[in-house]
């Protein structure tokens, strides 16, 4: 999912002023695996390799939270749902942009609209 002011929507900025975009289409697929991640899954597999609990504990002394910030979606429409809504009410994105979000099979490549 996409966040206000992150650098995947720096680029959509970008490119809805200096490239004339008019259009946006945010596209998931199924059976993605980011459907099941959490930080404490990926916790231990950073301990693991050998990142260790003050590096983990110095970057939340940063203002990162690895919870939230490493944690997956439960739903694909919600998810894009909410990074459609995102991009359309963000206040440096143009009203007259459109822009919708699907979803891609991951098997036979049909591309469905979800409706938001």
């Amino acid at each position: 999912m996409i966040s206000a002011f992150d650098s995947a929507m720096r680029s959509l900025i970008v490119a809805i002023y200096e490239l004339g975009v008019e259009e946006i289409m945010v596209v998931a697929h199924s059976h993605c695996g980011a459907c099941h991640m959490s930080y404490d899954h990926f916790h231990h597999e950073m301990i693991a390799r050998g990142v260790t609990d003050e590096t983990l504990d110095t970057i939340r002394k940063c203002g990162i939270d690895l919870d939230q910030w490493l944690e997956g979606f439960k739903d694909t429409p919600t998810s894009i749902r909410k990074t459609v809504e995102t991009i359309k009410t963000h206040p440096l994105v143009p009203k007259d942009i459109v822009v919708r979000g699907f979803i891609i099979d991951s098997e036979t490549g049909a591309l469905e609209e979800v409706k938001t």
